[in-house]
Formats: C-alpha cells, sequence, structure tokens
C-alpha cells in the first residue's frame, strides 16, 4: 500500500514538473524583427496581420520596418554582413543567390516546403527556388498585363489586338501628330524607368515572344544579340515614346500600357471616368508570354532556433488561403495560391482574370546567377539610349551584348 502510495506522489510530482515545464517552453518570449520595402497599404495590412498573430501566440512580439525600396538592398546586405539583420526579410528574387552562396539565409523547413509544392502556382513557387531548394514564401508577384482604354478603342472601331502584329496595326490607327509631327496620343506607350527595370521586364516579354532570350541556359552568355532579338527589340522601339506625357494612358493620351494588377487603385483616385480594361498577354511568333518577377519572403540563417520556429509559422499565417486572399484583394496583388482561382470572390473579377491568364503564360525573366542585378542596369541604360534615339537597334543589342558577357565573365 505504501509503495502504491508512493509511486502515485511521484506520477503527480513528475506531471506537475512536466506540466510545468511545457508551459515555460509554450510562454517562451520571442521577438521577430520584420524587414520589407514600403508601400503603405500592404505594410497596413501586414501590420494588421502581425497583430492578430501576436493575439493568437502571446509568447511572439513582431516588429515590422520598413524601407524605401531604393535602400532595402544596400540596408539588407550591410546588415546581413554585419549580422545584425532582422530575423525575417523581404527579398527580391535576383538577390536570392546572392543571399544563398553568402549562407545568409537557409532552405525552408519541410512543412513551409510542402504547403508551398503543393498550393502555390508553379511559376511563382519556382522563383522561390535555388538549385532545387525552396527558400521562402511568395510575398508578391510582379506580373503585368496590357491594359487598354475600352472607350478610345470603341471610338475607333476597333478589335481588341492578340497579337503584336494586329498591336502595331492598331497602333497606325491610334497614334496621332500635331502639325510639326510631335506625338499627341499613342497607340501604345510602355514605362521607360530610369533604374531600367520596367525597361528590361517588357523588352524581355516582346524578346522571349519572338523566340529569344536574355542569356544562355547556364547563365554565362548573353543570348539575345539574334535575328530573334533584332525582330523584338524593333517592335520595342515602336511601343516605347520617350519624353512623352507622363501618366499618358491615365491621361487618356494613351490607348494601351502593361501594368500590374496593383495600378487599379492609381486609376480610378485619378481618372474615375477611365474605361480601363485588362486584356490576355500577346502572341508573339514563337509563343504568348509574359515576363515576370517575384519578391519573397525568408529568414535570417543567424537567428536562434525558436527565432526560427516561430518566423516560418508567422508566414505560413500571413501566406495562407484566407489571409493572402485579403492581401489580393485589398492591396491589390495577383495570388500565388493555387485555391483562389477557384474561389468566385477572386476568380470573377474581369480584372483578375486577365492578370491569371498573364500568369499561365509568364516566365521568370531573370537568370539566377550572383550578381544579376548588374545585368538589368546594363540592359536597361543601353534600353534608354535606345528609346531615346542614341542608339539604333543593331548598336543597341551588340553593345548591350558586350556590356552583359562581361558582367558575367566577371561573376561567374
Amino acid at each position: 500500500m505504501l509503495k502504491r502510495r508512493t509511486m502515485l506522489i511521484l506520477v503527480v510530482v513528475l506531471t506537475g514538473v512536466l506540466a510545468f515545464g511545457a508551459m515555460a517552453a509554450a510562454a517562451e518570449s520571442v521577438t521577430l524583427r520584420f524587414l520589407m520595402h514600403t508601400y503603405k497599404p500592404w505594410n497596413d495590412l501586414l501590420a494588421k496581420q502581425a497583430r492578430e498573430f501576436e493575439k493568437l501566440h502571446p509568447n511572439v512580439k513582431i516588429v515590422i520596418t520598413t524601407v524605401e525600396h531604393a535602400d532595402l538592398n544596400m540596408k539588407l546586405m550591410t546588415s546581413l554582413a554585419a549580422g545584425t539583420a532582422p530575423e525575417i526579410l523581404g527579398v527580391y528574387g535576383p538577390w536570392m543567390v546572392d543571399l544563398v552562396e553568402n549562407g545568409w539565409i537557409d532552405p525552408a523547413p519541410d512543412f513551409v516546403v510542402e504547403d508551398i509544392r503543393e498550393n502555390t502556382v508553379p511559376v511563382a513557387g519556382q522563383s522561390a527556388e535555388y538549385d532545387g531548394k525552396v527558400y521562402g514564401y511568395i510575398q508578391h508577384i510582379g506580373i503585368q498585363a496590357p491594359v487598354i482604354n475600352a472607350r478610345m478603342y470603341r471610338e475607333a472601331g476597333l478589335d481588341i489586338p492578340t497579337t503584336y502584329d494586329e498591336l502595331l496595326e492598331v497602333n497606325k490607327v491610334l497614334d496621332k501628330y500635331d502639325n510639326r509631327g510631335r506625338l499627341t496620343q499613342a497607340g501604345t506607350t510602355l514605362s521607360v524607368s530610369k533604374d531600367g527595370s520596367w525597361n528590361v521586364i517588357h523588352w524581355s516579354t516582346i524578346l522571349k515572344a519572338f523566340g529569344g532570350e536574355l542569356v544562355t541556359p547556364d547563365g554565362k552568355q548573353a543570348a539575345f544579340n539574334t535575328p530573334e532579338g533584332l525582330e523584338a527589340t524593333k517592335v520595342y522601339q515602336q511601343l516605347t515614346h520617350a519624353n512623352f506625357i507622363e501618366d499618358a494612358f491615365t491621361l487618356e493620351k494613351a490607348a494601351m500600357e502593361w501594368q500590374g494588377p496593383w495600378t487599379k487603385a492609381f486609376y480610378l483616385q485619378n481618372n474615375p471616368r477611365l474605361e480601363f480594361q485588362a486584356i490576355a498577354p500577346l502572341r508573339g511568333p514563337a509563343r504568348q508570354v509574359m515576363a515576370m518577377y517575384a519578391w519573397f519572403w525568408t529568414v535570417n540563417a543567424n537567428a536562434a532556433p525558436a527565432q526560427k520556429e516561430w518566423a516560418w509559422k508567422f508566414l505560413q499565417y500571413i501566406s495562407n488561403d484566407d489571409n493572402y486572399l485579403d492581401m489580393a484583394m485589398d492591396v491589390g496583388f495577383i495570388s500565388f495560391r493555387k485555391a483562389h482561382y477557384d474561389d468566385p470572390r477572386y476568380a470573377s473579377d474581369e480584372w483578375i482574370k486577365a492578370f491569371g491568364e498573364a500568369l499561365e503564360v509568364a516566365d521568370i525573366y531573370y537568370a539566377k546567377v550572383s550578381g544579376w542585378e548588374k545585368v538589368d542596369v546594363a540592359i536597361g541604360q543601353e534600353l534608354e539610349r535606345l528609346t531615346v534615339g542614341e542608339l539604333t537597334a543593331e548598336e543597341f543589342l551588340e553593345i548591350a551584348e558586350k556590356r552583359v558577357n562581361e558582367i558575367l565573365a566577371e561573376i561567374n
């Protein structure tokens, strides 16, 4: 009897110790610093989701820091090199290789990999992979689609173009000039950015549609100085207009531009009467395609084990079907979750449908090589010179090829 009583006491004590230990572990405080680029609607929604996660997990505190897009790369790389970087990082796709090769980020845990491979649109999931390993959740997909002014097309009696040949014919009707030969209305105007990134994305879309590629499959040489590249570049020249009216499409001085789903709010705010309509990507001689990029969330390899565990749990939380639907609907990002394309709240929207079609034919525009942004800058700068008439298409291809090959030789 005494022996049984002693054993009972030991069981009770041991149970209490285990329970206390479990409570202590559950109550361990974890702070997660979160670095992302500044975009207020998105920042606000993520802050709201962070507070909701903290209510579900009182031991976790999430501190969000935002940095202007132009400053993020420098902030990220210097803090990682110094060992002071936050635990959760918002990363632009072309930076991934540098982060992996420096040992600054680890592959995602199995539960994240399983979620991404089962529930993510394939091309989106691939953007967060390198050398067969997944390194994060998609933050957002940078995919564009042609957007037309439906009124201008209707009043001109024009059908919506489906190919580049059709678009060039349509533009002959919609391009308008004054008596001094200056363009006053454009059939199509693609943006010309000073940093070069959008220039490269637009040009690479046309390049791929005509059967070209930016670099060889091994990422070691430029591949665009070809007959297909020349044809695509000449088309690109006809669709860009340097020094034309800023926001020409919104002001109804251009009948088409290429934009992302996030511009809907801008159109509604700045010209409520604008009859904008997103359409399917144009088909070229080789294929129908739209170049894309992606940002992704990842976790600092130097974070403490508990921080890593909770960081991935938080990223899974903000990336699940319910929370990312809020992101897609409220902020205007195109969703990477497969389930949303069967959800009538999302998939029935005509605006979203066009970008969904673009995602179906999307191709990641950049090569996964170290230092890709140098390539971006080089091509973008030469495209700007092409657009303002400093270079012919042939000269652009030769100069850009030389610069890209020099960069690739240096970084490979």
